[in-house]
């Protein structure tokens, strides 16, 4: 698997250095570059200047108190990400879009339309609504290890934990979704 670096959950602001304190307003920024995402955390003044490109992915929170922080995975902001990932080419950006992908249908923000095969290669058909048209996610071929690595990433960029049970079934039998954590090397199908 490709190896990117991202920071992981910053006190200072990546461009000036300064403290970001509880409370205060914090620009996150997600760089969706051709050799991999990476992850900013601006101060107030610092992320005024982000927006504009079309590689980049913004946000803009309140920063909390320490004793405050917990997991929070915000699921309309997930969505965006998933379809500024889809359009980016290189297999990082089709195994990140695939594992979004795979917890928003987990947690209903997508539609499982089904399986095809595209060009020689097996495709996730999902929607983000009834009516609407499928999009297609590459299934790429990953190992459990890999379906691993992918999520740390995931979580790494976001700065929040993916709980657990979402690469697990809807049906609650312990069986995998879609082959995320099978014990042989998968392309989903």
């Amino acid at each position: 698997m490709e190896d990117w670096k991202l920071p992981s959950g910053l006190e200072r602001c990546s461009s000036c250095a300064c403290a970001l304190a509880p409370g205060q307003p914090v620009t996150s920024v997600i760089r969706l570059a051709a050799d991999g995402p990476g992850r900013q955390d601006l101060c107030a003044s610092c992320g005024q200047a982000v927006g504009g490109e079309a590689e980049v992915f913004f946000w803009r929170r309140n920063r909390p108190p320490a004793a405050e922080r917990r997991t929070i995975v915000d699921y309309t902001m997930l969505r965006e990400l998933f379809g500024r990932l889809l359009e980016r080419p290189g297999e990082l950006y089709a195994r990140l879009s695939y594992l979004v992908a795979l917890v928003l249908i987990r947690k209903r923000h997508l539609r499982l339309v089904g399986f095809e095969q595209r060009g020689g290669r097996e495709v996730m058909l999902v929607s983000r609504a009834a009516g609407e048209p499928a999009l297609e996610v590459p299934a790429p071929y990953l190992t459990p290890q890999d379906m691993l690595e992918v999520r740390a990433h995931l979580n790494r960029l976001l700065q929040a934990d993916l709980p657990d049970d979402l690469l697990e079934s809807r049906d609650g039998d312990g069986s995998p979704a879609a082959g995320a954590t099978d014990a042989s090397p998968t392309s989903i199908g």
